[in-house]
């Protein structure tokens, strides 16, 4: 992660995963793959390889990433209102830019970040950040002028499974302690068992009972590193009745063992690992 002036850039290297977040307010965004190649799904949508994301202050976003990947983001501040860029109406849109301005982009990323790591009090100059932040605005303007065709916008449909799936989430953050199944679900968002498995497979590129049993391993996880439970009651507590299929599970989720994790309880120590501890990117909240 890069901050300067008016402009923050990310280049991530990801895993598989599930994320979701909400843009701050006041900054528009550009994402872009770093790599030729495409995964996942952004906001329900299959991100290609030449994909321009663009979103601005208050948007949110539900991504499924399928494989490792690395891409980059920048984010302008304030927001971006006087230069002919789309407008993403408090959401995300999608572009598909032609490869020499994806190039650009990727080009500009890299030569900036290899500046800030070999010459990092150049880009503490006032006048260096400024053309590094104009170099990146121009490379935007070119993409988003050439632009072959934009994604077309969100459904009533679609904008109704995004909000299927984010009462999914705060359903399940606010019960930690109690598995939560998709019958319940159902009745509890007032849809059919149906509806909330199309919502899933468009926004998380899985099917229901993919996504709701990986939602009660990671309540497994945050429960066995609490302690004081073994490994087979935990699991049962969740739901998880076929021990030998819960541990495999377990194990190439987190690439260990349910007894691995449950040590983890009794090691009290100041270095002691906490999940999710890292480095917060504050172009999102």
């Amino acid at each position: 992660m890069l901050t300067m002036p008016g402009c923050d850039m990310l280049v991530e290297s990801s895993f598989p995963r599930l994320t979701g977040g909400k843009l701050m307010p006041g900054r528009t965004v550009i994402g872009f793959s770093m790599t030729d190649e495409a995964a996942g799904l952004f906001n329900g949508i299959d991100l290609k390889v030449s994909t321009l994301v663009l979103g601005h202050g208050g948007a949110g976003y539900v991504a499924y990433e399928n494989k490792p990947h690395c891409f980059a983001r920048v984010a302008f501040e304030p927001e971006i209102h006087d230069r002919g860029w789309p407008a993403a109406d408090k959401g995300f849109a999608h572009f598909i830019m032609p490869r020499p301005a994806h190039d650009r982009l990727r080009c500009l990323v890299m030569e900036i970040m290899t500046l800030a790591s070999h010459s990092p009090d150049d880009l503490q100059r006032p006048e260096v950040a400024q053309g590094a932040k104009e170099s990146l605005l121009a490379a935007a303007d070119e993409a988003f002028a050439n632009s072959a065709f934009a994604l077309g916008r969100r459904s009533s449909q679609a904008e109704r499974f995004l909000g299927i799936i984010k009462s999914i989430d705060e359903i399940i953050s606010a019960n930690p302690a109690s598995p939560i199944y998709s019958g319940e679900l159902a009745g509890t968002l007032g849809v059919s068992v149906r509806t909330l498995h199309n919502a899933v497979l468009q926004y998380r590129g899985m099917s229901l009972h993919r996504y709701l049993k990986l939602k009660r391993l990671w309540q497994v996880r945050q429960r066995l590193l609490i302690g004081n439970i073994s490994v087979k009651a935990c699991a049962l507590a969740y739901g998880f009745w076929h021990l030998s299929d819960f541990s495999r599970s377990y194990r190439t989720l987190f690439g260990e063992l349910p007894s691995q994790t449950l040590a983890l309880a009794h090691w009290t120590g100041p270095d002691a690992p906490r999940d999710g501890a890292g480095p917060a990117s504050h172009w999102a909240r």
